[in-house]
């Protein structure tokens, strides 16, 4: 296996590495690579995911007793960035606390889980809020969330609950939240998750306790982000992996991450992720572990899968590909009703549709959709 191959756009730039170290390392490398970022950029022409690292960066570069008069720059965002997350916080924590009351477990997924492993709720830049319920409550947890007041951006049904991860909400204030009942999109049946709700750990939401991955299911669940169709940043997913490791590295259980990587067909977002972490930041990361990942053969299935969903150069039929390695994925677990009648039969499924017949233009109106979309997206771009 080529071990952390990826596409070289999805490398961080050499202003983003120094600014990752900046807000990482310690000691005279933390203030070298600062020092190597300030000559390269200008505070005030940033890219927006390196601006999502001053608050990091002020809280490292204070612990170094840096006084420099753009530390005044930083200390600001990282003041705002407390107070947006306070109130993101205070506003959503009674949501969880009425789920719970209703009888419906609730765990916290990707950014607000994230931020436990920073120093401090100014640290890490929260857009909205993620619950993972369980499978058997999903459609408990979405009549609750409307009769909250929260506007589901899909209708969907009972049949297609078996075959979706999650559901976006937003309130009256247009404030994004996203309910999940599977940790992955590619595993689906009912008791799928059981094995990470089991291993979870409590933690707090304000006032209100709840539940997140453990750190080893919680590096897991960040190799998903490798792929650039969850377009999330790669400083972002490397500061997240790096800050769990820094926090609870002792904890990891390496033999459990390579085991379920494996099992979920994740081995090479995660021998990106740990290459990257190397190259980069070098992590406490077991030698032996690095080794071992190295020597696994990695399927057929997942090197094309991978290879669709770290592209760029076709993004127009880019979604059909992976709803089609999601079909493949689906078909080799049991008891899903598809699992003989064919891509085309899932896709029927899938889109609701009354008759096979209907998948051809159905597709062909989604492929058009998405170039309307794509062809505006790249004039506004060049507008701007």
């Amino acid at each position: 296996m080529k071990f952390g191959k990826t596409l070289d756009s999805q490398w961080p730039t050499r202003e983003q590495k120094l600014l990752l170290r900046a807000a990482l390392l310690q000691g005279e490398a933390a203030l070298e690579a600062w020092q190597h970022w300030q000559e390269a950029v200008d505070i005030e022409d940033h890219d927006a995911e390196s601006y999502h690292l001053f608050p990091l960066v002020y809280r490292n570069l204070s612990a170094h007793e840096v006084a420099d008069s753009v530390m005044v720059r930083l200390k600001g965002v990282y003041r705002r960035q407390w107070c947006e997350n306070q109130l993101l916080f205070s506003k959503f924590a009674p949501i969880f606390q009425s789920l719970q009351n209703a009888g419906i477990k609730t765990l916290l997924l990707n950014d607000a889980a994230l931020a436990a492993y920073y120093p401090d709720n100014g640290c890490r830049y929260l857009p909205h809020l993620d619950i993972l319920v369980p499978t058997t409550d999903a459609r408990l947890a979405i009549n609750f969330l409307e009769t909250m007041g929260f506007t589901p951006n899909a209708a969907l049904s009972d049949q297609l609950l078996s075959v979706y991860q999650g559901l976006g909400f937003k309130d009256r204030a247009k404030q994004p939240l996203n309910l999940y009942w599977h940790l992955f999109s590619t595993c689906f049946q009912d008791r799928a998750d059981d094995e990470f709700w089991q291993a979870a750990v409590s933690t707090q939401l304000g006032e209100v306790s709840t539940y997140i991955l453990n750190p080893t299911d919680q590096l897991l669940s960040l190799c998903v982000q490798v792929y650039s169709w969850n377009k999330v940043s790669p400083i972002l997913w490397l500061t997240d992996a790096m800050m769990i490791l820094n926090s609870c590295g002792g904890e990891i259980d390496w033999e459990r991450l390579i085991d379920r990587a494996q099992k979920y067909q994740l081995i090479l977002p995660l021998s990106t992720m740990l290459c990257q972490l190397q190259e980069i930041l070098n992590p406490p990361i077991p030698s032996s572990t690095l080794a071992k990942i190295q020597t696994i053969k990695v399927s057929l299935f997942e090197q094309l899968e991978y290879q669709v969903k770290t592209s760029k150069a076709i993004p127009v039929i880019g979604a059909l590909l992976v709803r089609y390695f999601q079909y493949l994925r689906s078909v080799n677990t049991a008891n899903v009703p598809f699992k003989f009648l064919g891509f085309a039969k899932y896709l029927q499924y899938v889109w609701e549709l009354e008759h096979l017949g209907q998948v051809p233009a159905q597709a062909a109106m989604r492929v058009m959709s998405r170039m309307r979309r794509e062809l505006l997206r790249a004039f506004s771009t060049n507008k701007g």
